[in-house]
């Protein structure tokens, strides 16, 4: 599935929001003529969604610290919950994308507590145009080829009426193209190639079936293809070198090492920023103290969100060598239960769930999420990076200090952090831990 490039890594997002909806009606239509009413085929409304294309504005250093916080949140959450051994990586990135679609449609306290859990406690209204401004900016890089897609897919069905304004938003500053489908075996293709196409094919399918209740899905795709600003040399890749697991074993891998001018200092650890070609995004790799875990090192930085983007800008000087293993892994997990415990508890309550920004209220039903599935891929090498993620949110429908001159080593040969970061916002695309490797 995931073929190496000679020179280039890709790195790949796919975030989901899947519309499962459980229908149970107190008056109105029957289930089975609810389900009958479905049409066949799958139709792009794109163009018939009159709106213009929203340009945004520049991320305010506040809103990064913000979304700084919140991703750090998460991942700390995440690790709490998981075990200690396991190698862990999310796409806020992509995350933002999805929520910041979804969010258009919540109303009230539903809205807000996302915001608060998601964006940090950044609006809505400001997380579009920042958003819009983001995309835009990854698009048009001309050293390093980015697509950020977004799409919604709704189903053709009477009973099931999506507002205009929601998806004149989604089109406006996310860009999306809107699908009318009948959520079918035809639909399940079509949304399957939609994915497989902008994720440059190395994602060739997200959903393997779709329920008779499913009524949206709100989909995020990012590619990222780009190779190593600086290539390593044969003399620079050394095989079969040490690498001391969180359970205390050895695995032999390949080190990659070079030489770099600065460092950053964050918590009591020394990290590096080894960039992609263009030098406007970067591998970051955190070399924390042996007696400390990555769960602990990410729970001091969930503590103070500024501090990850300070430091990264702030780098100093100085002789420094890095070493860091190849490496690659998959990593899944279901989130809802997270995301409640963090705060956002109402749109997963079938009575309390406020979803009337997206699609037209009755007294008849209510529509909430169940499910937030994540699943993310990532290989490291010699010649950069690749990896890949993908969200699904399911959603139902209910009645009722060193001297410069000094030499720095920077190992990662034990359990470390790391992401790859939009150098001009210092945020992660991608976040992780690596505790156990070659097993």
């Amino acid at each position: 599935m995931f073929k190496f490039m000679t020179k280039k890594r890709r790195i790949v997002g796919v975030l989901i929001l899947a519309g499962l909806f459980g229908v149970s009606l107190s008056s109105g239509m029957s289930q089975e003529k609810i389900y009958a009413s479905a049409k066949s085929g799958s139709v792009n409304m794109t163009k018939t969604i009159k709106t213009k294309t929203k340009k945004g504005r520049d991320i305010k250093t506040s809103e990064v610290y913000a979304l700084s916080g919140s991703t750090f949140s998460l991942l700390d959450n995440i690790l709490e919950q998981e075990d200690k051994d396991k190698n862990v990586l999310i796409s806020p990135t992509s995350i933002y994308y999805a929520f910041g679609m979804a969010e258009n449609g919540a109303k009230k306290s539903s809205r807000s507590q996302l915001e608060k859990v998601i964006n940090g406690g950044v609006k809505t209204s400001d997380f579009n145009k920042i958003l819009a401004s983001t995309r835009n900016r990854m698009n048009a890089d001309k050293e390093v080829k980015w697509n950020v897609a977004n799409s919604v897919w709704y189903i053709n069905r009477k009973d099931v009426k999506v507002r205009k304004s929601f998806l004149k938003k989604a089109k406006a500053y996310y860009g999306a193209e809107v699908y009318k489908a009948s959520f079918n075996n035809k639909t399940l293709k079509d949304v399957n190639s939609w994915v497989k196409k902008n994720t440059n094919k190395m994602i060739p399918k997200v959903l393997e079936n779709i329920s008779k209740d499913d009524v949206m899905y709100i989909i995020n795709a990012i590619a990222f293809e780009g190779e190593w600003g600086e290539q390593f040399k044969d003399y620079q890749v050394v095989k079969n070198q040490d690498f001391t697991n969180s359970d205390g074993s050895i695995s032999k891998v390949t080190m990659l090492t070079e030489k770099e001018g600065s460092y950053f200092e964050l918590n009591g650890a020394y990290g590096f920023k080894k960039k992609y070609k263009g030098y406007n995004y970067s591998f970051v790799g955190i070399m924390i103290p042996d007696n400390v875990t990555p769960a602990q090192y990410v729970e001091q930085l969930a503590k103070d969100g500024s501090a990850f983007p300070k430091q990264l800008k702030n780098t100093k000087s100085g002789n420094v060598v890095i070493k860091f293993p190849e490496f690659s892994y998959d990593y899944d997990i279901e989130m809802s239960e997270i995301l409640k415990s963090m705060g956002a508890t109402d749109v997963f309550d079938k009575d309390k769930a406020n979803l009337n920004n997206l699609f037209t209220k009755t007294d008849d039903y209510n529509y909430y999420f169940s499910k937030v599935i994540h699943k993310t891929h990532i290989e490291v090498d010699k010649n950069g990076t690749k990896a890949a993620a993908v969200t699904a949110i399911t959603l139902q429908k209910n009645t009722s200090v060193l001297r410069p001159e000094k030499q720095i080593n920077i190992t990662l040969d034990h359990p470390f952090v790391y992401a790859i970061v939009d150098d001009t916002t210092n945020l992660p695309v991608f976040v992780g831990v690596v505790n156990i490797l070659g097993k």
